[in-house]
């Protein structure tokens, strides 16, 4: 029987034994291509009448002739599918075998500490990983005040004038945002006002002098006590 290459369109003179009875994949010798060649319901040639290997003069000359594939003969024209890889099923199964192991282990794990050296039980409970707690930072804070000694409160221009430094005994940079003026007759308080006094930042150790003017005192006031916030 005769094959051609559907490809490049070369001729081959096949022994229908090698095509087989239910076809099979062929490769060209030529370009490499590679189809499948169904078997043919046509009758062999009696064994008298020339074979296409050697055709008559004037008839189609192959371009190459392929014999049945035997042992050692050296022709890839014929070819077998590959068989499939499995190593897609042996990496599944490393990963069920892993899943397994893991879980038995996280199960059984404190009778499996009992059983090994004390040495390594650091090790399997990270215990050897863990540094020491961590303490909490400590918060620098600023601590603004007035300073009492060098406060006093004037008459200037008909009006009572609050002056005073603001000092910062603390450890970080500070700012007050008002002043709070507390008016007391001995041991009562009498009442409180506030006035906005933005000062700052003042840094730790530092001073910063103020002077507010305040409205008549409640009657009877004997101390004004001034603050900052």
């Amino acid at each position: 029987m005769q094959v051609t290459c559907s490809n490049c369109g070369a001729r081959y003179a096949v022994d229908p034994k090698a095509i087989g009875p239910t076809g099979r994949t062929v490769q060209c010798a030529r370009c490499n291509h590679r189809w499948f060649e169904p078997a043919h319901a046509a009758p062999l040639p009696p064994p008298d009448v020339a074979s296409p290997a050697s055709p008559m003069p004037g008839g189609p000359v192959p371009d190459v002739v392929i014999r049945p594939q035997s042992p050692g003969s050296g022709l890839p024209a014929l070819t077998k599918p590959q068989p499939k890889r499995q190593f897609g099923r042996w990496l599944a199964g490393a990963a069920v075998v892993l899943v397994v192991v893991g879980s038995a282990a996280f199960i059984w794990r404190g009778q499996i500490l009992e059983r090994l050296p004390s040495a390594w039980r650091p090790i399997l409970t990270l215990d050897a990983f863990r540094g020491p707690p961590a303490t909490p930072p400590k918060i620098v804070q600023a601590r603004l005040e007035i300073d009492l000694d060098v406060s006093k409160i004037e008459w200037q221009d008909g009006r009572y004038v609050v002056q005073g430094d603001v000092i910062n005994t603390g450890r970080a940079p500070g700012s007050t945002s008002r002043l709070k003026l507390i008016f007391r007759k001995n041991n009562d308080v009498l009442g409180e006002r506030t006035y906005p006094l933005v000062k700052g930042p003042i840094g730790p150790g530092a001073r910063v002098s103020f002077s507010q003017a305040l409205d008549e005192p409640p009657p009877g006031t004997t101390d004004v006590v001034p603050a900052v916030e």
